[in-house]
Formats: C-alpha cells, structure tokens, sequence
C-alpha cells in the first residue's frame, strides 16, 4: 500500500483497532489531562493533550533509530517483540479491570479538588507539564517497540512502515485524548453523579484489549508455526 508506506488493509485496519484500544483506556497521561481539564478548563485539558501527545513522539523517534534497524534484520527478534507486545497488552488489559474502582476513585478526588484548585497555570507551564508527562508514559514507550512492530508488513519497508504507523498513532491520541478532555468538561456531572459508571467504562476497555491480546497472541503463534 502507497509503495510500501503503510501495510496492507487487513494489518492496518488491526493496528487501527488495537490503537484505539489502547488509547481509549486511561492511563497516565489521560488521568492527567482530564485532571488538568477539571482544574484549569477546556482550553488547558486540549492544550495538554496536544503537548502531551507531543512528548510520546520521544518515544517513537527514540525506537526508530535504535530499535528499527535491529528489528528489520532479526526475524526472530521481531516475533519476540511481537509476543512481548501481545503479553503486555494483557496484562494492561486485566489491571483495567481490576484496578477500575482504584481509578474511578482517583479520578473522582480529582473532579471534587477542582473547586479548590483555580490557580491559573500560564501556558507555557501547562505545555512543559503536559510534555513531560508524555515523555515519561511508559504504555507508550512499550507500545512503540513491543506492539507496533506486529503490524508491519515484510513485503513493504520497514523503517517507513514503522514511521507511517506511529504518525498515526499520533493523530489517533491526539483524537481520542481530547475527546476525554472535551467529554470531562461538558458532562463531568453525569459521568460522577453516580458511582460505578466510570469503573464499568475503565472495566470495559480493559474486557476489549485483554481480547486483543488473546488474538495477538493466537495469530502470531499461528503464522510461526507456517
């Protein structure tokens, strides 16, 4: 596809599938920027997320020069990668499920110290915060090197797979964060105005992924075996 640019359809529409996944299941920077939406408003939580989604571009430069190259001349170490990749996307799987009361209740002591928390942060605090937040989110740094990789096609060129795909992770979070954020600020009252209903929402995501991990897995073991 587009001269070995992106993969295939069926490996692309998978990657799409499984970034939105991932995305969509709070974690670190989410928990900050719906943090910091609550506190400071919409502009700051969007502001947040595009630096924020600014910071993980780290991760992805830092796994194509040292990583990618490796990658495309180690076939075994690429299936390695891949079931690592596939593991991990478990494991984060099942502790959204089990830590979704946990999360819920952070999120809510965030939502209830918003009232107390109206000092105004300059915009240059806000985008140096938001960066550093993703530059540190190690489900990003995992998800470049462990995951990503298991949707490349070896027909196509790898380095320019792998920078095509993790540019569109980029868009991906860019969406899916400030949908987080624009949801935070305009329906805070509904999504907090009756316990459980962010923990089955956190529970949910965690059901879908961990089911994508178990497909991974499966799929990887069935192409090694041909």
């Amino acid at each position: 596809m587009l001269n070995g640019l992106l993969p295939g359809w069926p490996l692309l529409i998978g990657f799409v599938l499984a970034s939105i996944t991932l995305i969509a299941i709070p974690g670190p920077s989410i928990m900050f920027e719906i943090g910091r939406t609550l506190s400071h408003g919409r502009k700051a939580g969007l502001l947040t997320v595009v630096f924020n989604v600014l910071g993980t571009t780290v991760w992805l430069v830092a796994v194509v020069l040292g990583l990618g190259a490796f990658l495309e001349s180690n076939p075994a170490a690429l299936a390695a990668i891949r079931i690592a990749g596939a593991l991990y996307l478990g494991y984060l799987g099942v502790q959204s499920i089990r830590h979704r009361k946990g999360d819920e209740a952070a999120l809510l002591a965030k939502e209830q110290a918003a009232g107390a928390d109206q000092k105004r942060l300059s915009g240059r605090r806000i985008a140096r915060d938001a960066f550093l937040v993703g530059a540190s989110n190690p489900k990003v740094a995992i998800f470049f090197s462990a995951v990503l990789p298991q949707f490349i096609s070896p027909d196509g060129n790898f380095i320019a797979q792998f920078i095509s795909l993790g540019l569109l992770f980029q868009v991906l979070a860019y969406m899916g964060d400030g949908s987080y954020v624009m949801v935070a600020s305009v329906a805070r009252d509904w999504i907090f105005s009756r316990s459980g209903r962010l923990a089955t929402i956190i529970g949910t995501g965690g059901v879908l992924i961990t089911g994508l991990a178990i497909y991974l897995v499966v799929s990887t073991a069935l192409e090694l075996a041909h």
